[in-house]
């Protein structure tokens, strides 16, 4: 149970890749603080494209970003790695669209609650650009600082930490994402460089919930 000697963050980023149980833990969470009198705002922050759109467009022309279908089920690719020279504009335009989105969806929302719980954020979207062009460097960069300049002050992520063969179990279809291994290796290092708190959801759905209540309201019971 929270009381005044817990501090909830105004801003709290639920982080991981597809299939690592984040959307149900954001959930749980926002309905829990709500229940608890903190009035909570949640946010799925899947940023529009604003100056890279016209570089998405070229390299559908490229056939480098291209959809397949898998089981009926219809995956995008984004494959600019060897785009040298490209790749580097593109990750520029995305880290100033995804400022943009970050104050229209998640900075104004700051304002009409005691807590804004991001299911997906700005360092979502940095794991996505680096996926899509290989730049590991954005992960600590000054460069890829910029994509999570709006998620500073009194803010939280916790990362939503599932193996692949659990990740699978789950999301069969992502056995079709070619960098899922990839995205949660990098999710992993900007866990470790930034300090981020590690959700270990490879076992119970109610030890998950224990494990964030113990670290925001030092709960043993959520």
């Amino acid at each position: 149970m929270i009381n005044k000697k817990n501090h909830i963050p105004k801003l709290i980023s639920i982080a991981g890749v597809d299939g690592s149980g984040k959307t149900t833990i954001a959930n749980w969470l926002a309905d829990e603080l709500s229940k608890q009198g903190v009035k909570t705002g949640l946010v799925w922050s899947r940023f529009r494209n604003y100056l890279s759109k016209p570089l998405l467009a070229l390299t559908r022309m490229t056939g480098d970003n291209y959809y397949q279908k898998h089981d009926d089920i219809l995956f995008g690719y984004h494959d600019f790695e060897r785009l040298v020279g490209y790749r580097e504009f593109f990750a520029l335009t995305q880290a100033i669209d995804v400022n943009i989105g970050a104050y229209w969806y998640i900075n104004r929302e700051k304002k009409k609650a005691d807590t804004i719980i991001c299911e997906r954020s700005p360092w979502d979207t940095l794991v996505d650009v680096v996926s899509d062009t290989g730049l590991e460097s954005l992960l600590t960069s000054r460069l890829g600082s910029l994509y999570t300049m709006m998620m500073r002050g009194d803010a939280k992520v916790f990362w939503v930490s599932r193996s692949y063969e659990n990740i699978l179990s789950m999301r069969p279809e992502l056995v079709h994402d070619h960098k899922l291994s990839a995205r949660i290796s990098y999710y992993k290092q900007l866990a470790e460089h930034n300090d981020w708190i590690t959700i270990d959801n490879d076992g119970s759905l109610d030890n998950t919930k224990e494990q964030l209540a113990r670290q925001l309201w030092g709960a043993t019971n959520p």
